[in-house]
């Protein structure tokens, strides 16, 4: 009874561990990540769903990717950031010269009967280098009608390869890759709030700061930028409704009056942290004497988590868009 028992609870358990295991692997499907050093990948067919060893490519450090596919020794990737042209600086005795190059013209021109280790290229042309020259074995390509084989002398993976797929093994995965927040220009809104307000003296009152919490909804554009920690710039605005003192000479005791308030401005958040200014107008209705009665207004918001957006986990802000 007791060696029933004892089974039964291990199977559980591995039931339990495999089927966190398998929901943590499914999370990564759409996020995006970067190389912490050079990876040894092999291209995928969706069509087949396997991928084929017998053809690989490096990709170097600081590559950007998002996860495609879950498979079950590692991942499969898709990669998008390679730019299609290079800066290649040429120096002379006097000056420094600067030329952008089109890799794509490189590329058309290759074919898989190339030699291309006749001439070994510069530094700055990393994307010509081939597999003998960095010390990789070389490719002996099983499918003849691959479209990699023309590429299959090259040793990194370029921008000859945006938007394709790849396989990576688990383990460099989990070692030499870390999660980012790739670039995003999305609609954003949350709650906002303002602890500092600046209104400007007129003829009916001075100049006045305001420390308290003004509290609304806001809403427009986000500029999520490339990066490991969150950063971002938000374009807002909002309304809200709060209170506001006044000065009733008719009724002393009367010292605050509820108003809506209309507002726009600029945050910029880093991680946590956040800081912005605002402009607005405030109308206390029920105080239509008050002396900042729709007259602008100046707020400041610096601290943590100020506004509140609708998605606040690092994983619903990752995203496939493309980074040019």
């Amino acid at each position: 009874m007791k060696k029933y028992f004892f089974t039964c609870l291990l199977l559980i358990s591995y039931c339990a561990v495999f089927g966190q295991t398998s929901s943590q692997s499914n999370n990564l499907i759409g996020q995006s990540f970067i190389t912490k050093t050079g990876i040894v990948v092999f291209p995928y067919d969706p069509v087949s769903g396997s991928y084929d060893k017998s053809i690989h490519f490096l990709i170097n450090d600081d590559t950007k990717f998002y996860v495609y596919k879950v498979h079950k020794e590692g991942y499969i990737i898709s990669v998008w950031d390679f730019s299609y042209t290079y800066k290649k600086t040429i120096r002379t005795d006097s000056s420094k010269v600067v030329k952008y190059i089109n890799k794509n013209d490189f590329y058309q021109r290759l074919k898989p009967d190339t030699d291309l280790n006749k001439h070994l290229p510069d530094m700055d042309e990393y994307y010509k280098m081939t597999k003998v020259q960095v010390a990789l074995l070389p490719d002996t390509p099983k499918i003849g009608n691959s479209p990699l084989i023309k590429y299959d002398k090259l040793a990194y993976v370029d921008s000859w390869a945006n938007n394709m797929q790849f396989f990576i093994p688990l383990e460099d995965f989990n070692d030499n890759c870390e999660s980012i927040y790739p670039k995003n220009n999305s609609f954003t809104w949350g709650f906002l709030s303002l602890p500092i307000k600046v209104r400007f003296g007129n003829a009916s009152g001075p100049f006045t700061v305001e420390e308290k919490v003004n509290f609304g909804i806001s809403l427009g554009y986000k500029h999520q930028y490339v990066s490991k920690i969150y950063r971002a710039s938000n374009i807002l605005g909002g309304v809200s409704i709060g209170s506001v003192k006044v000065n009733n000479q008719s009724d002393p005791t009367i010292t605050s009056a509820s108003a809506l308030s209309f507002s726009g401005g600029y945050m910029f958040q880093y991680d946590k942290f956040q800081a912005g200014i605002f402009t607005g107008l405030d109308y206390a209705y029920s105080a239509p004497g008050w002396a900042y009665q729709g007259k602008p207004w100046i707020g400041f918001a610096i601290g943590v988590s100020l506004f509140g957006e609708s998605k606040t986990s690092a994983s619903n802000d990752q995203s496939q868009a493309a980074q040019k």
